[in-house]
């Protein structure tokens, strides 16, 4: 089974059996266990999961940032049919600063101590000299076109002939200077001039946070990815940081990967959902048709797990054991030591992906008897 979106839409991204592992002294990391599965243009996906799952590491793969120790063995990773574990390093670095842009957890990780926050943005649009002078030809030819009138169709040809030229150095950082305060303020940061010219440690962890999605999104990605970007943040600012996203959501032309492990976040801005574990991509649906209907037991105990409005509980349930050491992963199915409908075939037989509705697939054994 492909594992792709089955319904309607244009995939962007597909991941095809991904497996991955990582060497290490006490043995090999079977990280991810062929993951399976496609965004489509303009959606939302969310990939969601326990800790240790494999959430971030996919991301990783993704963008092609993984450690030296990091070996994928199998699959294929396509990009608008680019397959990107093919590219050279040289060719990733170019998609990372135009196709594929990446949040990650904690921005103080990601930002240059040293650096200003202009510094380090306005170094985006700098990779781009192409764009910076398209933009400069649209700014002149709009000031001709309004000093000109209707009657300076010469005025206006003129200008925007002269300004296709490539720009200086210095009207390049002009620029891109105020770009960099354009898509600040798209992220809802007060005195973004100001903003420039602080340095990351003068800004609290929410202004960070919107400073990394300003340097995504100044690049116009296809795929926007963002890796548990509320986790480090207070409640108040979490809310707020969802709140811009859901807006920009709007905006964004491209296609979002949301990896999260609260499923809340999920509900809020998701179009689809994919389930994690293990590294193994085990349930991808619809978020409301997950909601409403989860299929693998490992989904139904995260939705267990939840508190809701109308289900009063003294204490919340819990899904026994803990994920496996990917050392010496379970064979089988990898969840069966923890399931509790795990059937004798799950202990000894992986299951694939199958169709049990219109845009809904589970790894599950279980379903695989009901077709049968």
């Amino acid at each position: 089974m492909s594992g792709s979106a089955p319904g309607d839409g244009e995939v962007l991204l597909q991941l095809k059996n991904v497996r991955l592992r990582f060497k290490t002294y006490a043995g090999d990391v079977k990280a991810l266990d062929g993951i399976t599965f496609a965004i489509r243009k303009r959606e939302a996906l969310g990939l969601v999961g326990e800790s240790g799952c494999g959430k971030s590491v996919t991301a990783l793969t993704i963008v092609g940032l993984l450690p030296e120790n990091a070996q994928v063995s199998d699959g294929e990773i396509l990009l608008s049919g680019k397959n990107l574990l093919k590219s050279t390093p040289e060719e990733m670095r170019k998609i990372r600063a135009n196709n594929v842009a990446m949040v990650f957890q904690d921005p103080t990780t990601f930002l240059n101590p040293v650096l200003t926050i202009g510094d380090q943005l306005e170094e985006v649009f700098l990779l781009n000299p192409e764009r910076l002078a398209r933009v400069a030809a649209k700014r002149r030819t709009e000031d001709a076109q309004k000093k000109a009138g209707t009657s300076g169709e010469r005025t206006k040809k003129e200008a925007r002939e002269s300004s296709l030229a490539m720009l200086s150095k210095a009207e390049q950082r002009k620029v891109a200077r105020e770009l960099s305060i354009e898509v600040l303020k798209k992220v809802r940061l007060p005195d973004a001039e100001r903003i420039l010219d602080d340095y990351p440690h003068e800004l609290s962890g929410g202004m960070r946070q919107r400073c990394m999605i300003a340097m995504a999104l100044a690049r116009k990605p296809d795929l926007f990815i963002a890796d548990e970007i509320t986790t480090a943040l207070d409640v108040t600012i979490q809310a707020q940081i969802l709140e811009l996203l859901r807006e920009l959501k709007r905006e964004i032309a491209g296609s979002t990967l949301l990896i999260t492990h609260d499923l809340g976040v999920v509900a809020e801005l998701c179009d689809r959902v994919a389930v994690m574990y293990a590294g193994n991509v085990v349930e991808l649906a619809g978020v409301e048709d997950l909601f409403a209907n989860p299929l693998h037991p490992y989904t139904q105990g995260l939705m267990r797990a939840i508190p809701m409005i109308g289900r009063p509980l003294e204490r919340l349930e819990t899904i026994p054991g803990s994920v496996p050491d990917l050392i010496y992963p379970p064979s089988g199915c990898r969840f069966h030591p923890r399931c509790p409908m795990a059937l004798d075939r799950c202990e000894v037989e992986k299951p694939e992906l199958i169709h049990t509705g219109k845009d809904h697939t589970v790894a599950c054994h279980l379903y695989e008897e009901k077709k049968s």
